[in-house]
């Protein structure tokens, strides 16, 4: 079973394989550290999470979402197809 739980920046991401499916968190935090918003997410797929929730809560920034994918796939997380 593959999991993660990383930061990038403000951003920390958290999740897990649960068998068929990605669950976790993202969240947005302040210069201190301190946690502005969160969003859970449970997606079938590897992309799914890239693009319905690390993309759009970044605000589109394409080289974090790059870098924190790259993150999931080291962690173990697949792309099936």
């Amino acid at each position: 079973m593959s999991t993660i739980n990383t930061s990038m920046g403000r951003y920390s991401l958290k999740a897990k394989n649960a068998g068929d499916h990605i669950k976790g968190s993202f969240a947005i935090n302040d210069e201190g550290g301190s946690q502005l918003t969160m969003q859970e997410f449970d997606e079938h797929y590897l992309d799914d999470v890239v693009n319905n929730v690390i993309y759009p809560v970044t605000g589109g920034n394409r080289e974090i979402t790059r870098a924190l994918r790259e993150q999931m796939v080291k962690a173990g997380f697949e792309q099936p197809h």
